[in-house]
């Protein structure tokens, strides 16, 4: 709350990851406080303290052990690769503790170390009575010290001890400190972390304590994960198929499709599912993340289903693997900015994440049949079946098809997981009973997942994909630059969201700042329809044509009305945008100006209308997010030689064969490890 709307994922990735490395210490030290000197690795050890504290011998034993183990953990995750930091003394440990505890278990207390430390939390006492009274003062909000409710018990004996001298009567006594403390301590952890802190937080520290919670309400813990399509799948859009010549489509690259997945542990619904041509990596993962925590009913109109997918929550715990999709500091930035806890199971133990791999593997038995193109677990299965010769799918009809399976099929179908009762049953139910954190606005969406430009700062504000957005703070920025003799043209950091040009947010001290258009933009305009428009009005009167506004917000009207932008604005196979993304659309596209004649008006873009078959139209300035091949844009984290290993018996991706089995089990419910 000292950082006002600063999230961790304003500082820079050194930063963030030395802030996430030392979270994964604090938390390693509050499992082992909760099992105490019985724990078997200091068993082992030879650990010889009483107990487990913050205590300066005791960390010194300690801390390299924790480092050992962080180290291990982190190092595994990354090809061998060490990732570790010096280690920090046993007070300055005790010191980002408290502010990792005070701060409410946000890994952002951790990466400015300015602050000072924490008070010691102390309680109060009294003649019994006195005692007590001023012992319930510890159990407060304004949460004052041990030591503070202490030397007020202290004044307030001293004080009455006065009085009842003068009359002769019997006088109050001190405890010990030690008394004093047991007092408190005898309320009971959990309610004093309540009282003092919030339910919330301490729920948050129990959680980490016992490695878990009970599943009451959806989105207590979201699971994630990707897989691998046992489906090979012509990679050309579905729209321009027909118009290819024999040889082009022989030549057509055929592969084999990722998705990364998540799903709701309790209620067993899909939150997320995202397509992508590239191997696995923070692009694929974040676009999966922005998914779960956004509204989802575009998309099922897109692909015709029959129910509307309303799954969407901010996850209070987000379940993944060690891979390295999931481990990079951006991906672990977007969920501490959610509030949300990112827990690590075990690798190789598929149970440890057993609703998500019962998942995928019901998906192998119960709907790759229905595709021609389906690969198998080994050449046994295969037989003679020719799954690259079988391809006929392409990229976008694939992805249509099996979204609108999971919304219409699988919601609808008995869970055995949930007593047999239907995902969607279970959710609607849970959801009455219990609160949602709902799904995020569309500043924080965009202050969360947009992509991060850096802009020069002009007379008319910053400019980006032709459009110019200006704000009294921007010129305030201008002007103060500009007030310094020979310095440099001013930049400042902004974020822009491809599903909004109507807005952009900027960077001013520790928050994001909301700029509007100069131009009318209507809201809702996205970024596709916006250079759709753009290459549409180039096709027709050349590259060097002038772009005025009312031409291209005409074009954007036409396209939405011959449902071409439909499919590209639900996004299921388009990664998270990067700066060199929104470069290029600039270098092509917008090396001049757009035009406002309209003089600020704002004018109707019309509805979204999906069309009957909405996969034969679209718009294709973007086609190139889909078809690159994987590991061309991967940053250094994904680079590595990162994979997590699963038992081959105990996996999820192996494909049963139900009769072979001889159970009777045709996967017709959906079982949960």
């Amino acid at each position: 709350m000292k950082f006002g709307n600063l999230k961790i994922t304003d500082f820079g990735e050194a930063k963030v990851l030395k802030a996430l490395w030392l979270e994964e210490l604090i938390k390693e030290y509050i499992r082992f406080e909760a099992v105490g000197k019985k724990h078997p690795v200091l068993k082992q050890e030879g650990f010889k303290q009483r107990k487990v504290t913050l205590g300066v011998e005791c960390l010194k034993f300690l801390l390299p052990l924790l480092k050992r183990i962080i180290s291990e953990r982190w190092s595994g995750a990354n090809g061998g690769v060490e990732v570790s930091y010096a280690l920090p003394g046993p007070r300055h440990f005790k010191r980002l503790h408290d502010l990792y505890v005070g701060g409410g278990y946000d890994p952002l207390a951790l990466v400015s170390l300015k602050k000072g430390p924490k008070s010691r939390t102390v309680f109060h006492q009294k003649d019994v009575e006195l005692w007590l009274e001023f012992a319930r003062e510890f159990a407060s909000l304004t949460r004052p010290s041990m030591r503070a409710c202490y030397l007020r018990l202290q004044a307030e004996v001293a004080k009455r001890n006065i009085e009842l001298k003068a009359n002769g009567l019997r006088i109050h006594h001190m405890p010990s400190r030690k008394c004093f403390e047991r007092l408190i301590k005898s309320m009971g952890a959990y309610y004093l972390m309540a009282k003092r802190h919030g339910e919330e937080h301490a729920r948050k520290k129990f959680a980490i304590v016992h490695g878990g919670l009970a599943l009451e309400r959806p989105g207590q813990i979201v699971e994630m994960d990707e897989w691998k399509v046992n489906l090979s799948i012509l990679l050309t859009h579905f729209r321009i198929w027909n118009l290819l010549t024999d040889e082009e489509k022989n030549a057509v690259e055929r592969a084999r499709v990722w998705v990364t997945v998540a799903i709701d542990r309790a209620t067993k619904c899909i939150l997320a599912m995202h397509f992508s041509r590239r191997d696995p990596s923070h692009r694929s993962s974040l676009a999966a993340l922005e998914m779960v925590v956004t509204d989802k009913t575009l998309i099922s109109s897109v692909v015709g289903a029959g129910d509307p997918w309303v799954y969407g929550l901010v996850p209070e715990a987000l379940c993944t693997d060690a891979g390295p999709a999931f481990i990079h500091e951006k991906f672990r930035a977007a969920v501490a900015a959610l509030r949300c806890t990112q827990m690590f199971p075990r690798a190789g133990d598929a149970a440890a994440r057993g609703t998500i791999e019962s998942f995928f593997h019901t998906c192998e038995l119960r709907f790759m049949d229905y595709f021609h193109g389906r690969s198998f677990s080994n050449i046994l299965d295969r037989g003679k079946y020719d799954s690259h010769g079988y391809a006929v799918l392409n990229i976008d009809e694939f992805n249509r098809l099996f979204v609108r399976a999971i919304i219409d099929i699988y919601h609808n179908t008995p869970h055995s997981g949930l007593g047999f009762e239907t995902p969607a049953s279970a959710w609607f139910r849970l959801s009455q009973n219990c609160a949602v954190m709902q799904p995020i606005d569309d500043k924080s969406r965009r202050d969360i997942f947009g992509t991060e430009l850096i802009r020069a700062i002009t007379d008319k504000g910053v400019a980006v994909a032709g459009i110019h957005y200006n704000h009294a703070d921007l010129q305030r920025a201008r002007y103060e630059q500009q007030a310094l003799p020979h310095s440099p043209a001013p930049r400042i950091e902004v974020r822009a969201s491809r599903l909004d040009v109507s807005k952009i947010s900027f960077k001013k001290g520790n928050d994001w700042i909301e700029a509007k258009a100069s131009i009318g933009i209507p809201e809702g305009t996205t970024l596709f329809e916006w250079v759709g428009a753009r290459k549409d009005l180039a096709s027709r009167h050349g590259a060097n044509a002038e772009a005025k506004l009312s031409v291209l917000l005409a074009c954007v009207r036409d396209l939405r009305a011959a449902g071409a932008a439909a499919a590209t604005a639900a996004g299921l196979g388009v990664d998270v945008l990067l700066s060199k993304d929104y470069e290029g659309v600039e270098r092509e596209y917008f090396g001049k100006p757009v035009h406002d004649d309209l003089a600020g008006r704002l004018v109707d873009i019309g509805t979204l209308k999906i069309t009957d078959n909405p996969l034969a139209v679209g718009l294709d300035a973007f086609d190139h997010l889909i078809a690159g091949e994987g590991g061309e844009d991967a940053s250094p984290a994904d680079a590595q030689a990162n994979e997590v290993l699963e038992d081959a018996a105990g996996s999820a991706f192996t494909v049963i064969d139900p009769i072979a089995a001889g159970d009777g089990d045709d996967g017709i419910y959906f079982d949960d490890n």
